[in-house]
């Protein structure tokens, strides 16, 4: 029970990891910023 509780949470870091690694490259080829939206 205890290993799948971590396994859930490892995979959520890395569905982040990737989703912020994917939206920084990809917005600095477009020039924009998925966090500007929240910064106005």
């Amino acid at each position: 029970m205890g290993q799948s509780i971590m396994y859930g949470i490892i995979s959520v870091i890395i569905c982040v990891a990737y989703f912020t690694l994917i939206d920084h490259v990809f917005m600095d080829m477009q020039g924009l910023d998925y966090w500007y939206l929240f910064r106005k």
